[in-house]
């Protein structure tokens, strides 16, 4: 039995959108058509894939199965007009990269200029993915990740090559500022915390860095005061200097002069690791293998004022390298 592509990329679509309205924006076709195609699927193999609920197109459990058969049918498709278009010169190619706030808005711009100023052609695209990351690399939606969540993912390699201690920031003049010694969890007992929040607000998972935050705070057996949690470490920045609290972050999510905001040092700072995601398995691009190499040889940090530390392994060598 033969299916037909356009069907398959029809049914892909709805079942991604749970309608055909969007799949017809999606793919620049008629609803009428995009429904056809699907209709022709479920005859060509005699089963019914999709329901409609309301204005919601779910899928039958059969449906469910053939999407995943099908989805790897447009991986393998993906590959291979990517294989075909790769550029050994490095003169032309695209790179899907997504990690979590920090990374995004912070590390990985710092690395696409680098790596443009070397290949011009190359297309970067970042996406903020905090926890959606490992799927979302594993499901080849991005070609790889930086993330500071080293929890093994089924399919994936995931190798530190950034070392991370957290610090402190607080309005210009605050007392922290002038400490002469670090910054203890006991002292933030009068002070107001600005915390981390998830960047979707129907979510209540707490953001890695928080969690790390949190674990600190409580080695030193304190709850710290905290009304007031934001999903960006841009937002975090603006509520302290305007007065909203004092607030802990990355080091280097903060450029050395920042106005209106000064730095202060914890004692026992919280540190982490970044780790490049990728997948451990399945065809890579010249220009993806490029990029990840350029990542794990810390070249592009060469004189950044935010003095990027490579991540040590455990037994104290460098682990920065290219793999």
């Amino acid at each position: 039995m033969k299916t037909n592509s356009m069907a398959l990329r029809c049914f892909l679509s709805v079942a991604r959108h749970e309608s055909y309205t969007r799949a017809a924006q999606e793919l620049g076709a008629s609803q009428p058509g995009v429904h056809q195609y699907v209709k022709k699927l479920e005859t060509d193999l005699k089963t019914k894939l999709v329901e409609t609920h309301g204005k919601r197109v779910v899928l039958t459990e059969h449906g469910r199965v053939v999407y995943q058969y099908a989805r790897r049918i447009e991986d393998e498709e993906s590959d291979l007009i990517r294989y075909l278009r790769d550029d050994n010169s490095l003169m032309q190619g695209q790179i899907r990269v997504a990690g979590g706030t920090t990374a995004s808005e912070f590390i990985l711009p710092t690395i696409a200029v680098a790596f443009q100023q070397r290949h011009p052609g190359i297309d970067i695209r970042i996406r903020v993915a905090d926890g959606e990351t490992d799927p979302g690399v594993a499901g080849r939606n991005y070609d790889m990740g930086i993330t500071s969540d080293d929890i093994v993912y089924p399919g994936l390699d995931k190798v530190p090559f950034l070392e991370d201690q957290l610090m402190g920031i607080a309005p210009t003049g605050h007392r922290f500022a002038s400490a002469k010694k670090p910054i203890t969890p006991k002292d933030f007992v009068a002070e107001h915390l600005v915390r981390f929040g998830p960047s979707d607000v129907t979510i209540g998972r707490i953001a890695p860095i928080q969690d790390l935050i949190n674990t600190w705070f409580a080695a030193g057996g304190v709850q710290p005061r905290s009304t007031l949690a934001i999903g960006s470490l841009q937002g975090i920045k603006r509520a302290v200097r305007d007065g909203g609290g004092v607030a802990i972050i990355s080091r280097y999510a903060m450029d050395p002069v920042v106005s209106g905001l000064e730095t202060f040092e914890l004692a026992n700072p919280p540190s982490r690791n970044f780790v490049l995601v990728s997948r451990d398995h399945g065809w890579e691009s010249n220009v993806v293998r490029a990029f990840r190499e350029f990542i794990m040889s810390l070249e592009w940090a060469a004189g950044d004022p935010r003095h990027f530390v490579p991540a040590k392994s455990r037994n104290g060598v460098v682990h920065a390298r290219s793999l």
